[in-house]
């Protein structure tokens, strides 16, 4: 009886051994990947690949330190999946232009029917179309047409600056920024007036503040990256709600303002925004479309995803939402970081309010004038060079290619780490100095092409570009024109970056202004 206890006990023993075996064996089925490749990179963890060392260094500067140790081209695992990292200029050229057929798409993420629709995760001939709906928005001709309401909204922001000048104590100024790109977007893209600068709880931007501040290890992606196969499961599910968060408050108010627009009606003298040239592409019938009556329609080019399908509500709603959040998030935080690096710069802020005032004396900053402020360009620049808000690009090869010797294969995501090369001394020596006459036309003559991407690079460069320019210069103009910006003994330098989607100080960024 004892003998075949200590069987069955050790019989218990070996299966387990082999269950543990088997799930550690299992979690690391994908990491002969690179070494057929023969490429080196970080060695990874069962099941979590690269991970740990990601959340402990934070997913920006991780980056910047495997740089250091395995080149410009190395591989590293999201959980299971390989992804190649590249910060060479020649290697990123040959993905987002020469070989753009190659690399069309970005890499799958978690989403849902809706999330899916919008033109950041829209693929191929889809994706295409929705760009030349959204195109015409970011006109010269429609930003001229912007001026006043821009300007409407800065004037509001230097009361709000105004007011905590005269109070002359310090305080945390993302949010300040967060209010006017908000009222911006909502003004400019879809006629509508929300003021959310003069009431600094609205809704809109207290939901929007956390849409981007969610890590790796949030649970639902976490489980993505270690078991891919489970990305529909959770897109189903509804576990991406914990991904999409307050994405869905803002669909709704989305939902509403598009039913509204096409019960009221859109008038030919009426402000030509985004949501209503969105409605103009809609063909009568073709509201919404299931995937069968889709196929009937044969689409073979955007001339016939235009005249035969058009875009629909679900589209609609997914182009209002991905433009109102990223269209706000972006700008306020490069508006952030530059009046955190004019705080602790004073003699480029010197500079550059001389520029403004001998330029444009006292005219209104509006699309054509701040084209003559090549000081003020050489700061944005600089700013985005240190602060990029997407640290990094991705794209997922949709056919084999090789490129520099180097295969990649099918399937394979490719990450370009943006801040790793904005940060790389060979292109950019000294590069935790602030130094804006590295973008002078000089200087930009002589700098490697795709060395500096903030804004993306190739045909699916940033559609917003233009506006955030814009925007950005309007109230930068206006700021440095009527106050000093100085640091208060909160005002970090350098900043502690926080570890999220978009870049973010972790502390804020603390500064106090003055009246000139």
């Amino acid at each position: 009886m004892d003998v075949l206890c200590l069987t069955d006990h050790a019989t218990t023993l070996v299966l387990g051994a082999m269950l543990i075996l088997t799930f550690y064996l299992f979690g690391r089925r994908t990491f002969s990947y690179f070494k057929k490749l023969g490429i080196s990179g970080p060695p990874p963890v069962s099941h979590l690949g690269n991970l740990i060392e990601v959340q402990r260094k934070g997913f920006t500067s991780v980056f910047r330190y495997w740089r250091e140790i395995y080149g410009d081209v190395y591989g590293m695992f999201l959980g299971v999946n390989p992804t190649i990292i590249i910060s060479d200029p020649e290697f990123i050229q040959e993905v987002l232009i020469k070989k753009f057929s190659n690399f069309t798409n970005r890499t799958p993420f978690i989403a849902d029917e809706i999330g899916n629709l919008s033109v950041a995760a829209a693929k191929d001939d889809h994706w295409k179309y929705l760009r030349t709906v959204l195109a015409p928005f970011y006109s010269s001709h429609q930003m001229r047409a912007m001026n006043t309401m821009i300007q409407t909204c800065a004037d509001t922001l230097m009361e709000n600056i105004g007011k905590m000048a005269e109070s002359g104590t310090g305080k945390e100024i993302k949010k300040l920024f967060s209010a006017y790109t908000m009222d911006v977007i909502a003004a400019t893209g879809f006629g509508i007036m929300v003021d959310s600068q003069k009431d600094p709880n609205h809704a809109l931007v207290e939901k929007a503040r956390d849409i981007f501040r969610f890590s790796v290890f949030n649970p639902a992606l976490l489980f993505s990256l270690v078991l891919p196969s489970a990305i529909k499961f959770i897109e189903k599910s509804g576990l991406s709600r914990t991904v999409l968060g307050n994405q869905i408050y803002f669909r709704k108010f989305c939902k509403q303002l598009i039913q509204q627009r096409k019960e009221t009606g859109i008038n030919e003298n009426m402000h030509n925004n985004l949501l209503n040239l969105m409605i103009k592409a809609q063909l009568k019938g073709h509201e919404k479309l299931d995937p069968e009556e889709e196929k009937e329609l044969h689409l073979e080019n955007i001339t016939d995803w235009r005249t035969k399908r058009g875009i629909t509500d679900d589209e609609i709603l997914a182009q209002s939402v991905v433009i109102f959040l990223a269209g706000y998030e972006t700008t306020a935080s490069t508006l952030t970081f530059f009046t955190h690096l004019m705080a602790t710069n004073p003699e480029n802020q010197q500079k550059l309010y001389e520029e403004i005032v001998e330029v444009l004396g006292e005219d209104l900053p509006d699309y054509d004038n701040v084209q003559k402020l090549p000081y003020l360009d050489m700061c944005m620049d600089e700013t985005l060079r240190m602060y990029p808000i997407g640290t990094s690009l991705d794209r997922q090869c949709n056919k084999a290619c090789t490129i520099k010797g180097i295969t990649i294969p099918e399937k394979l995501s490719v990450r370009i780490a943006v801040d790793a090369l904005h940060y790389d001394p060979k292109y950019y020596p000294e590069p935790e100095k602030f130094i804006p006459e590295r973008f002078s036309e000089e200087a930009k003559s002589k700098q490697i092409p795709f060395a500096y991407l903030p804004f993306g690079g190739g045909p699916r460069i940033c559609l917003g570009m233009r506006l955030a320019k814009l925007e950005f210069k309007v109230a930068a103009v206006q700021m440095i024109r009527n106050f000093k910006i100085l640091p208060t003994e909160k005002t970090e330098n350098p900043l502690i970056l926080d570890d999220t989607v978009l870049l973010a100080a972790k502390n804020g960024v603390w500064v106090k202004f003055e009246r000139r």
